[in-house]
């Protein structure tokens, strides 16, 4: 199955982090965080809650490989050390990140609307069945019809 969008709703409390320069001393185009986490296919701030909740070092060690698989990200800000030292850090604490799953916020949507979209189609339908069968029935269907022609039979 592939990833669909992301319906989660961006929280303050990851933008120091989501927001920080990967290369911040070089003159090089900036590359933040955010860009690394989308350019690889995930939700920035869904991976900051996750990271979040990692130990240091391992949160380190993860954003790592999503620096090395980006594109043009720059070789020098490989360590996990450099990263953990500085954009680590600016994550908050554990104990202050939920992580909101994701396929229940999005069902939940979908099933109260299946709710409301289908009595609305069921009525719209019975409708129209009763508009027709009301209109037939007031044309009589044994009566011949008129003739247009002025020709008089014997």
């Amino acid at each position: 199955m592939t990833s669909s969008p992301s319906v989660s709703y961006p929280t303050p409390q990851f933008d120091d982090f989501l927001f920080a320069r990967i290369n911040e001393d070089s003159e090089a185009t900036p590359l933040s965080v955010l860009s690394v986490l989308a350019r690889n296919g995930v939700d920035p701030w869904e991976e900051a809650a996750k990271l979040a909740q990692l130990p240091r070092i391992s949160a380190a060690k993860r954003l790592v490989a999503f620096i090395a698989a980006t594109p043009g990200a720059p070789s020098a800000y490989l360590n996990a050390k450099t990263v953990c030292d500085r954009l680590i850090d600016l994550l908050p604490s554990p104990a202050g990140v939920a992580i909101p799953p994701r396929k229940e916020r999005g069902t939940r949507a979908l099933t109260k609307s299946r709710f409301v979209i289908w009595p609305v189609v069921i009525a719209v339908i019975l409708a129209i069945q009763w508009i027709v069968i009301s209109r037939q029935s007031t044309t009589p269907a044994n009566e011949p019809h008129a003739t247009s022609s002025s020709t008089v039979l014997p």
